[in-house]
């Protein structure tokens, strides 16, 4: 989800500042020691480039890692502090 200041001096009021994420569901460790059990559909990584200098970090940096940005959204929307304007999909991670 793409999201744009609604007024600038609205957006004044916040600091010029809003949520970039809903933060991680699941930790580094954890998806390093269980996620490799996981399929690549689990981990949500069909259709996901991921390039990376370490192939373990392809794991950590797995969409099902994060939490849903809806909630996150809809606040700051009803705060007037953004409007949608697009909804985006991954389509490629970098991970160094």
């Amino acid at each position: 989800m793409s999201v744009a200041p609604v007024l600038r001096l609205t957006f004044t009021l916040f600091c010029n500042s809003a949520s970039h994420g809903a933060g991680r569901v699941k930790s580094r460790f954890d998806l390093n020691r269980k996620g490799a059990s996981q399929s690549e559909a689990e981990l949500g990584l069909i259709g996901v480039d991921c390039i990376t200098l370490r192939e373990e970090r392809r794991i950590e940096e797995a969409p099902a890692a994060y939490k849903p940005i809806q909630s996150v959204i809809d606040v700051q929307v009803e705060a007037e502090m953004v409007g949608v304007v697009a909804r985006l999909c991954p389509v490629l991670t970098f991970k160094a």
